[in-house]
């Protein structure tokens, strides 16, 4: 599921919508309102995980250029000596 286009996100929608209708007609006001802070806190939580993702890929990335940068300064202090 690393492809961030695994689904169109017009289907996605319409999926929802589907899901949506066929559900919520058969729960009573509270039941919509439990699944539907369930449906947000699952939600949150995915969008959490994906920063959280973003965020280890950009600290790898500063990592290797400071260890690139280690490399080349290293490189130029013995052609100095």
């Amino acid at each position: 599921m690393s492809n961030s286009s695994f689904i169109n996100s017009n289907l996605f929608i319409i999926l929802a919508v589907l899901i949506t209708i066929s559900v919520g007609d058969e729960l009573n006001e509270d039941e919509n309102n439990v699944l539907g802070n369930l449906f947000m806190t699952l939600g949150s939580l995915l969008l959490t995980k994906a920063s959280q993702i973003a965020n280890q890929q950009k600290q790898d990335e500063i990592k290797r250029q400071i260890a690139d940068i280690e490399n080349q300064l290293q490189s130029l202090k013995s052609k100095l000596r």
